[in-house]
């Protein structure tokens, strides 16, 4: 027997993509909208998407948010962590530097302007160009283990692991304190009018994560 849909209005989840530039940001998020084109251009501010999913029976709506990776930029990036509850960090598998920026700086960047708590999952993308790796993957698995991150090889070019990977960040989402702290929200609404009715300031009131001075 199917179980019904938790939520009739969607629960909004802001997702974060981060990484150099280059890496295929873009490239990931049009191939998950089924929008890819032949030739993307880099992104030179950052840019916003939504997708519809369902997950063990939470309506979400995934708010997707492609920063901007050249380095003169990064300074803005900040502005679009604020509220984010899952953070896709993306490297090239080709460019041993991008990978070496998410340990050294996205990381970091995303947990001194993000919400406490947020999720991380990581990309090894272009994986079609397995044969030119400059990664060491067993340091990335020990980096995503240290952090608790959801790590999969994908490729916008042949469709690899892209829905999946977003799904499984999906799946930390519905099971995270974020989806705990809405349950006596969500089923007193129930209660009141059969529907749920969250909005998005309902999410932006979330304590930062502070650090000690």
């Amino acid at each position: 027997m199917t179980e019904k849909i938790k939520n009739s209005k969607p629960i909004p989840v802001k997702v974060i993509l981060v990484g150099d530039s280059g890496v295929g940001k873009t490239s990931m998020i049009s191939r998950y909208l089924n929008q890819l084109k032949e030739h993307i251009d880099s992104t030179v501010t950052t840019s916003y998407y939504t997708k519809l999913e369902i997950i063990e029976n939470y309506k979400l709506n995934f708010h997707i948010w492609d920063t901007v990776g050249q380095e003169q930029f990064r300074s803005l990036n900040s502005l679009f962590f604020k509220d984010a509850q899952i953070c896709l960090m993306v490297y090239d598998i080709t460019r041993e530097d991008s990978f070496t920026s998410i340990k050294d700086y996205w990381y970091e960047a995303v947990l001194a302007n993000g919400l406490e708590g947020v999720i991380f999952g990581v990309a090894g993308n272009k994986n079609d160009l397995y044969m030119n790796e400059k990664v060491d993957k067993e340091e990335v698995r020990d980096f995503c283990n240290e952090i608790n991150a959801t790590f999969r090889f994908t490729s916008a070019t042949q469709n690899i692991c892209i829905d999946e990977l977003f799904k499984e960040l999906g799946k930390k989402y519905v099971n995270s304190d974020f989806i705990k702290e809405l349950e006596p929200e969500y089923f007193a609404k129930n209660s009141r009018n059969g529907s749920f009715q969250l909005e998005e300031s309902d999410l932006k009131n979330k304590k930062r994560k502070k650090k000690c001075c």
